[in-house]
């Protein structure tokens, strides 16, 4: 699926919730948005609003330390969020009472009980709003989906999806940072990273998950407190795995870990079709392999595909176009009930491991 063209009618105001490394690279992209704005700023951080705001020109009445107040301005037409865990249910529950449009980040919520309440309020009272599970956006994945979508793989027999990188492991001697603290993030590897593999593998198939068998587990069980130094114990899991099995019979293996020493930001997946694999990744994300058989059956060939940039998505400006309201929306994107279904699987998958059994993924 090829980016929209955009025809810019109007500017689009935007504020920026959270100043962090992931908000600094929302900020960038933004910045290459025809007809985008950022027009104001909250953080907890006086040095984050004075950085950031000296270098966006923002002015610093609507420099904000609480999100409340930047949500409540009558000047800002949209909320970019990119917060903490602990913090997405509020944000989203005061942007749907403000009627203000939101991008959020995922994990939809800390845990199901506050995805639950969003999902309530938000049937209620609707607003423009995207959950952000960026890896929908690569050429090389929405490629994919197209050759799912098409038949070419036939029957999906199997998948098998990882999302591996090394920034925790033991010899980096990572803080405690709040990745790792289970009041602020819910559960650790499994919301962060698992979460972008329970996404792309239904969105990647098309099918839903029914059923879940899985193991978390903490390798690293002490990390040093970032300013004293102190041990801190953790209570989150650095690695998870799990098997789904879908409602269309077919199963899926999943593996995620942040001490996979060698794997920066290594996101991928495999799908085994009854005509062939599929296979891609972040490494590459230009770029499929697909084994097929040959024309006797007896043997395979293996081609790689290149796809051009803009295969991919944009979703800065598909939510300024959602602002403006001038356009379809793209059902490409993730919406709130994606999240909620997100967030429901990332729940069964702890029950299982807490059962040590398979569970049933709930209704929703």
């Amino acid at each position: 699926m090829r980016k929209k063209a955009i025809s810019v009618s109007r500017q689009v105001s935007i504020g920026v919730i959270g100043l962090g490394g992931m908000a600094r690279y929302h900020i960038e992209q933004l910045g290459k948005v025809e007809g985008v704005k950022i027009v104001a700023l909250c953080d907890v951080s006086e040095e984050a609003l004075a950085e950031v705001g000296g270098n966006l020109g923002v002015p610093e009445e609507r420099r904000y330390r609480d999100a409340d107040a930047l949500i409540a301005d009558a000047g800002v037409e949209g909320v970019v969020s990119v917060t903490p865990n602990d913090s997405h249910a509020a944000i989203l529950l005061a942007c749907i009472a403000a009627g203000k449009p939101l991008f959020a980040e995922k994990p939809l919520t800390r845990t199901l009980d506050e995805a639950r309440e969003v999902l309530e309020a938000y049937r209620r009272r609707p607003i423009p709003l995207l959950i952000n599970f960026s890896y929908r956006n690569g050429p090389a994945f929405q490629y994919a989906r197209k050759f799912v979508a098409e038949g070419k793989l036939g029957r999906i027999n199997h998948l098998f999806v990882q999302y591996l990188q090394d920034w925790g492991s033991t010899v980096k001697n990572t803080p405690f940072l709040w990745r790792f603290d289970e009041a602020v993030t819910g559960t650790g590897t499994l919301g962060d990273l698992g979460s972008h593999m329970i996404d792309i593998a239904e969105y990647l198939t098309g099918g839903r998950m029914a059923e879940l068998q899985a193991m978390l587990t903490t390798i690293v069980p002490e990390r040093p407190h970032p300013r004293t130094g102190e041990s801190v114990p953790v209570k989150v899991d650095d690695f998870a795995c799990f098997n789904a099995r879908f409602a269309d019979g077919a199963v899926g293996v999943f593996q995620t870990s942040r001490n996979a020493l060698g794997s920066g930001n290594q996101h991928e997946v495999a799908l085994y079709g009854e005509k062939g694999t599929l296979r891609v990744s972040t490494l590459n994300d230009r770029q499929l392999v697909w084994t097929y058989p040959t024309e006797d059956g007896r043997e395979t060939a293996t081609r790689k595909i290149d796809v051009a940039e803009n295969e991919g998505l944009n979703p800065w400006a598909e939510f300024a176009e959602r602002i403006r309201g001038e356009s379809p929306a793209s059902p490409e994107f993730a919406g709130l009930e994606d999240g909620y279904r997100n967030q429901l699987l990332l729940e069964a998958v702890v029950r299982a491991n807490t059962a040590r059994a398979a569970v049933a993924v709930e209704a929703e």
